[in-house]
């Protein structure tokens, strides 16, 4: 199980450890300029400004180079898995749409009207008839 430690989570765990604190405000920014800006722009917008705000400071002093490019690594990651995932989720809904459509004309063809309501109603029944029609 995982630890949500994004800013305004998981408030005592952030305010015990400082550097992860400074890490959740340092991934909020970023997550917050790139809504309005390339991604490298707004890592590099964030990265500035925590060093001037003293955020994660030294740290980014010495290693802003590998953090900027690991930052944009990550936001790219996740913004892959984001597109994957809506695409997938799409995909899903376009396959039960397609296994109800073909349900409704088989109960329709075989005048199961009241079948055809209850199946809109009930997930249950409407499994069964998924497995009586043999419809995957």
């Amino acid at each position: 199980m995982g630890v949500n430690i994004n800013f305004g989570k998981n408030k005592k765990l952030l305010e015990q450890c400082q550097t992860l604190k400074e890490y959740a405000i340092y991934v909020k920014k970023v997550r917050t300029y790139a809504k309005s800006m390339k991604v490298e722009e707004a890592v590099d917008r964030a990265v500035t400004e925590c060093i001037n705000e003293g955020i994660l400071r030294e740290f980014l002093l010495q290693n802003r180079k590998e953090a900027v490019e690991m930052s944009i690594f990550e936001y790219d990651e996740e913004a892959v898995f984001e597109v994957v995932r809506k695409d997938e989720y799409e995909k899903g809904i376009q396959e039960g749409e397609k296994q109800f459509a073909l349900l409704t004309e088989r109960l329709l063809e075989a005048g199961r009207t009241q079948d055809l309501l209850r199946a809109t109603q009930d997930q249950e029944y409407r499994k069964l008839l998924y497995k009586e029609y043999q419809i995957s």
